[in-house]
């Protein structure tokens, strides 16, 4: 009979100012990873302390540029072969935990792999059911040899949506609304710059029709409408978010 060599992981998570949320995070990142590597932006507040004191092997200090350049930089620090990236506002919840220990207790040596992780979003205190987040699946766990693309927002590793292992990242990104506002604005300001090359004269289609269609991707087709109030308000979000972005885009070209 075969003995299976068990495989070492290396998880990732990045980090600023994320005080209020990381706690839980490390903890149950701690229970699976041969090493928890927290990269930070040279948070403010007492985000290194906490990673230090909840099971963090490693923490370094970089610069952040993007969100693409930092995973990417990150991954090249990694010890292990294989890299699980986790959000610091996520949590491994139960069944993913014993999900991830069964992957380790196998041998794996084809670097061309990958795994999806399905998430539970969480938003006004309500778990998203509908509103377009009941199919998320990201792709988290591969080999340290593939790398991010290139871009401001949604950086992504561009391979084929994995059939995800069984659990899920508990997605904790919503602190209030003022918070989420500035969170959106400031996606919408790389946002612009992703679409900079590709978006032409802006007008009354990108500020009016493609929010409003959002919207209506979000409420109605996505089925916003049964998560209720946190429906609505999701889906008026990620329409703001389509405005804000050729808002920022206009202001980009001007200057």
């Amino acid at each position: 009979r075969r003995c299976l060599m068990p495989t070492p992981l290396s998880i990732i998570i990045l980090t600023y100012n994320e005080a209020d949320v990381l706690a839980p995070t490390m903890q149950a990142a701690a229970l699976v990873g041969d090493e928890v590597l927290v990269v930070d932006s040279f948070s403010e507040d007492h985000t290194v302390s906490i990673a230090k004191e909840h099971g963090a092997t490693r923490i370094e200090t970089r610069a952040f540029k993007n969100w693409a350049d930092q995973r990417n930089w990150a991954i090249e620090q990694s010890q292990h072969p294989w890299v699980l990236f986790i959000d610091a506002d996520e949590v491994l919840d139960k069944q993913l935990i014993s999900s991830l220990h069964q992957w380790k207790s196998e041998t794996h040596t084809d670097i061309d792999n990958y795994w999806g992780l399905r998430r539970t979003h969480f938003f006004m205190n309500h778990a998203m059911r509908f509103s377009g987040l009941q199919s998320d699946v990201v792709v988290r766990l591969f080999h340290h040899t593939r790398r991010y693309s290139d871009c401001e927002v949604h950086e992504k590793i561009n391979v084929p949506k994995p059939h995800p292992l069984p659990g899920h990242l508990q997605h904790y990104s919503y602190k209030n609304w003022e918070q989420w506002n500035k969170k959106q604005r400031t996606y919408a300001c790389r946002s612009a710059k992703d679409h900079q090359a590709k978006t032409g004269t802006i007008g009354l289609f990108h500020t009016a029709v493609k929010p409003a269609f959002r919207f209506f991707k979000h409420f109605v087709l996505r089925l916003g409408f049964l998560d209720g109030r946190a429906g609505f308000w999701y889906s008026i979000s990620m329409a703001q978010g389509v405005y804000w972005r050729y808002v920022e885009l206009k202001k980009l070209r001007l200057s």
